[in-house]
């Protein structure tokens, strides 16, 4: 399989959206819209399309789960030393930029790639990455974060876990999961039209969302300290798929498709509102910085990755 003619789509268009917000054929503030239109539409979509025609034990895998939570969460604890080092000890800052190591973006940057590598799984591996992500790295790194932070004794755990929670239950990813999994079990099948409807909204997920990655790199700029910077594109872009790799050496009897999967996933930059979560404990300019260079950089690891597993 030719890897080029793979991620050279892919990246194509992620120029074409920074170029076009960088030369305003589109404007900077439409690009939060169109992440939101991927987000609320086009990603649901594809997850109550793809679960309603399948049975829970056809989409989730466990061993995938299990290796893909090991990887992220070793991950994210092994950037916080690595990146805490560097900085002088500051462990709230430290620990908010370890989360972008953690998270890679499996929405829309290793979706439109396994579409292109596996398209009969790329849906199904998209359901498994988002829970893993919402419910174990996501919630994990903000408790570490908060505990970090300054004001924490002012804080209670279980308030930490209450904002936790309702972030979760306000996430239409999640929703689209739940009612999926309900449509599922029920064994109710969606009407044709219903169903049709879906299947428009879930092609337009993968071209909108590589727009998205390219337009939200504009006014980004590589200023911050290097040393951090490197640490962080490193981590996610070297360590994470090298955990991947050593735990799918070790793993028993793991699918040849789901691990190729899992290094397209682990290979590919963190996700794109790392700034935003890193922004209320002080880090948003070196999140934005380091979101920047490794996406810039995974060109390159990722065609590397594809090379090696294909």
């Amino acid at each position: 399989m030719n890897v080029l003619g793979i991620t050279a789509p892919l990246f194509t268009l992620m120029a074409l959206g920074f170029l076009a917000v960088k030369y305003n054929a589109l404007s900077k503030e439409a690009i939060p819209g169109i992440a939101r239109f991927v987000l609320v539409f086009c990603i649901p979509a594809i997850i109550v399309g793809n679960l309603s025609k399948n049975s829970p034990a056809d989409i989730f895998n466990s061993d995938y789960v299990s290796i893909y939570a090991i990887a992220a969460v070793a991950t994210f604890f092994i950037s916080l030393g690595l990146i805490r080092s560097v900085r002088q000890g500051d462990a709230k800052q430290s620990s908010a930029l370890a989360i972008g190591a953690a998270m890679p973006n499996s929405i829309f940057v290793g979706y439109p790639i396994l579409l292109q590598v596996m398209p009969d799984m790329a849906a199904q591996v998209l359901v498994v990455c988002i829970l893993v992500e919402n419910l174990v790295v996501l919630p994990l790194a903000l408790l570490t974060t908060e505990y970090f932070s300054a004001d924490h004794r002012d804080k209670t755990l279980l308030g930490s876990l209450s904002s936790i929670f309702k972030r979760l239950i306000n996430n239409p990813i999640l929703i689209a999961i739940a009612v999926g999994l309900i449509l599922s079990l029920s064994g109710f099948q969606l009407p044709l039209f219903i169903d049709e409807s879906l299947g428009v909204l879930a092609k337009a997920a993968g071209g909108a969302a590589l727009i998205v990655i390219g337009g939200s790199l504009v006014g980004n700029s590589i200023r911050d300290d290097l040393s951090t910077l490197g640490m962080i594109a490193g981590a996610k872009l070297l360590i994470q798929p090298a955990l991947a790799l050593l735990l799918i050496t070790l793993w028993w009897d793991f699918d040849r498709q789901w691990q190729i999967a899992l290094m397209v996933i682990t290979a590919s930059p963190m996700f794109t509102i790392y700034p935003i979560l890193a922004a209320p404990y002080g880090a948003a300019k070196t999140a934005a910085s380091s979101l920047l260079l490794t996406t810039v950089a995974s060109y390159a690891t990722l065609n590397t990755v594809l090379a090696f597993v294909l």
